[in-house]
């Protein structure tokens, strides 16, 4: 069963159309068997090569993969929630975070597709040739290897962080990262196609502000948190780590939440190229779910740090 959330008219998630994906043996009948070991054993080597040890020295910026940066955040507290906006975000409530790191820019379709050359992450489930939203997902799509990974399940999403080194984010890492400074909230919360990838304001609406979808990650430069987190409000939605739950803020714990213990679907956090300007969607505290893949939702990974003042890895 697919689970569709709709708020302010917008569906968030489509219903779960998935095909089959294509057997792709006859790819390999008739070919030398040496000429495709050596390039297997090419792909191990520039798996390995890709994903040396990260640096995570407290204050700097940790290097993951090439052209991928992670922003250290230090150990902080604030209000999540808002007394405003959907009921799910209610009450707003006071939450304290250990030291983490959050890539400065979703998964791209290049990154992704090194941890399925590396045998460790199945291709996207709807990249099956005829499949009605094939055209949005950018898995084999020419020209998209800097878009961000989408048509991903939750599953997918977080068997790629493990493989690199991390985790998904949880909902109070996500929210905390993108309402890091009231400049940066407003600003979301006024987003247009001159700020973030969003869906025009025009009539009929044009997605992806004309593209017809996503774009590379970091096309626009203002859709960056006071921190130096980017697209955190448009491009691609975007998998957090926890169940979702309707009523989880009232019995949420105050130190570091990771969401209910069990649910039937997960969180997603921000706006894609989906949104129109003036979508409520838009506010950092925006909470949202799925129970499948879409093209509007993608993902970045985030990784736990030691942070000096407390002493010690929390």
């Amino acid at each position: 069963m697919a689970y569709i959330q709709i708020k302010d008219n917008f569906p968030i998630v489509q219903m779960n159309l998935r095909a089959p994906i294509q057997d792709s043996s006859s790819f390999w009948t008739g070919k030398p068997i040496a000429r495709w070991i050596w390039i297997l054993a090419g792909f191990g080597v520039w798996a390995v090569w890709s994903t040396g040890p990260a640096d995570t020295s407290p204050g700097k910026v940790v290097h993951t993969t090439p052209k991928t940066q992670a922003i250290p955040m230090k150990s902080a507290c604030y209000v999540m929630g808002a007394r405003k906006n959907y009921s799910d975000e209610r009450p707003s409530h006071r939450i304290c975070l250990s030291a983490y790191s959050l890539d400065r820019h979703e998964v791209t379709v290049e990154r992704y597709s090194r941890c399925v050359a590396a045998g460790r992450c199945p291709k996207p489930v709807a990249h099956a040739a005829g499949h009605p939203t094939r055209r949005r997902c950018n898995w084999n799509r020419s020209g998209h290897r800097t878009h961000p990974i989408n048509c991903v399940t939750w599953r997918q999403a977080s068997r790629y962080c493990g493989w690199a080194g991390g985790r998904l984010p949880t909902e109070a890492e996500w929210e905390h990262a993108a309402r890091d400074t009231r400049a940066a909230t407003g600003l979301r919360a006024r987003a247009t196609c001159a700020y973030a990838i969003l869906a025009s304001a025009q009539s009929p609406v044009r997605l992806g502000c004309g593209a017809g979808g996503t774009r590379p990650v970091g096309t626009s430069p203002r859709d960056r948190s006071g921190m130096g987190v980017e697209d955190l409000t448009g491009n691609v939605s975007e998998w957090v780590a926890d169940w979702f739950a309707l009523g989880y803020y009232r019995h949420s714990p105050g130190q570091d939440p990771q969401g209910p213990r069990r649910g039937r679907t997960h969180g997603v956090r921000g706006c894609s190229f989906q949104c129109v300007p003036g979508s409520r969607l838009l506010a950092p505290t925006a909470r949202q779910f799925a129970a499948t893949w879409d093209p509007s939702i993608g993902f970045r990974c985030a990784r736990s740090h030691k942070d000096p003042a407390e002493g010690g890895p929390k």
